[in-house]
């Protein structure tokens, strides 16, 4: 798991061409509040990105996931979230066709992402987005990059 600012997203471009064209458009695009959600074709079938207005949740009103082709690199434009993070398990419903898998555990640890910062998740690392932080739930404003890794 990569946790940043996205201010620093230059650290991480030499990774793949797939993470720097997600980055440049976090750093370039994702920075304006009016954004609209919906789904943005980068590259297609190779970087995608969502930008989603959701409520917070708590923890354990959702299953951790992973995806095995893609990556996840979430960006915070308006408040803020945590993410659980847990042990890859032996046993995981998993859907080639959306390339999502999930099940329910607790937490190893979580991390708190707020506005200007990004986390990535590589593929089979288990995640838990868009909790609570405490027990307060808010309004987010994200965007998530689905990024092909090969």
């Amino acid at each position: 798991m990569i946790v940043d600012h996205i201010k620093n997203y230059s650290r991480y471009t030499d990774c793949s061409g797939n993470i720097k064209k997600a980055l440049e458009f976090l750093a370039n695009e994702a920075q304006n509040p009016e954004l609209e959600d919906g789904t943005y074709v980068l590259i297609p079938d190779e970087v995608i990105a969502h930008v989603i207005t959701k409520d917070s949740h708590n923890r354990y009103d959702a299953d951790m996931e992973i995806h095995k082709k893609f990556m996840d690199i979430h960006y915070i434009i308006e408040g803020g979230e945590r993410c659980g993070v847990a042990p890859l398990a032996e046993d995981i419903s998993y859907d080639e066709n959306t390339d999502n898998g999930f099940y329910a555990c607790d937490d190893t640890y979580d991390v708190v992402i707020q506005k200007g910062e990004f986390y990535a998740v590589w593929p089979m690392e288990p995640h838990c987005p868009l909790c609570n932080i405490g027990n307060q739930q808010q309004k987010v404003k994200k965007v998530i990059c689905k990024v092909k890794i090969d």
